[in-house]
């Protein structure tokens, strides 16, 4: 799903997402572990968007890995991303109506999906229709901006990282807490837990914040900030940086479910 984004809005896009995944692949590896994803002989890898998370999931397991993703654009990213990987298959399809047989998979993976799904309720279930009995159903990482923390506070742009741009956009900022009831109204057995347990130091979070200034620019753009106040916000944040007093963190939950 590309949310309306233009042509530059979307490169950078992309790139958010590679990088996000690049970032969090320490913390979805003990969740492959826990959900036993190297026994699973067919996957299904649910809005699996750049590739990015997807080839991790066919490095973690020997078995096939049915990748889909309702956008053409992000599946035209994922299919060179994933170029050389050989137990994957790409196809379009939307994750409110998956196009497999009941009782079809060993496991069925998402990663940060189900924030942006206009109805994350029937996803998780036609994600438990597919899954074989006593198989899994698995969401490694969906975050809860309503827990975010930073300091020192920002008034006008910590609001805008907290969730409010994710809503303007259709997404669900709070997705995180819901991952227990949809999981369990789905008929799954639940384990819920916190994926991110580490805080970054202050050198990590400027690296990561340059390597996508671009995108967050564009954010506080089209939330109506100027580039003169940017600027403002932008040397405030570096300067608490520089000094080792800039802290930042919001939980990202997963939930797996096994298929009663």
């Amino acid at each position: 799903m590309t949310h309306g984004r233009s042509k530059d809005e979307l490169e950078h896009f992309i790139r958010k997402l590679e990088q996000q995944a690049l970032e969090t692949a320490e913390e979805r590896q003990p969740i492959y572990i826990k959900a036993g994803l190297k026994n699973a002989s067919l996957v299904l890898d649910v809005g699996c968007g750049t590739g990015e998370v997807t080839r991790d999931v066919c490095y973690h397991t020997g078995g096939m890995v049915i990748a889909i993703d309702a956008s053409l654009e992000l599946l035209k990213v994922a299919q060179r991303m994933l170029a050389g990987t050989h137990n994957v298959q790409l196809c379009i399809g939307d994750a409110h109506t998956l196009p497999f047989n009941e009782n079809t998979f060993d496991m069925v993976t998402c990663n940060l999906l189900l924030m942006w799904v206009h109805d994350p309720q029937h996803v998780v279930k036609e994600m438990a229709r597919v899954v074989k009995p006593g198989g899994k159903v698995v969401a490694t990482l969906e975050p809860d901006f309503g827990g975010k923390i930073h300091w020192p506070p920002y008034p006008g742009v910590d609001e805008i990282f907290a969730g409010r741009s994710i809503k303007r956009r259709g997404g669900d900022p709070y997705i995180g807490r819901k991952l227990r009831m949809l999981f369990v109204n789905a008929g799954l057995e639940t384990e819920v837990g916190l994926g991110n347990l580490r805080i970054w130091d202050c050198d990590e979070d400027k690296a990561s914040y340059m390597k996508a200034r671009k995108f967050y620019w564009n954010v506080l753009r089209r939330e109506g900030l100027s580039d003169e106040e940017i600027e403002r916000w932008e040397e405030h944040y570096l300067k608490s940086i520089e000094e080792g007093i800039e802290f930042n963190f919001f939980p990202q939950f997963y939930a797996i479910g096994i298929k009663k």
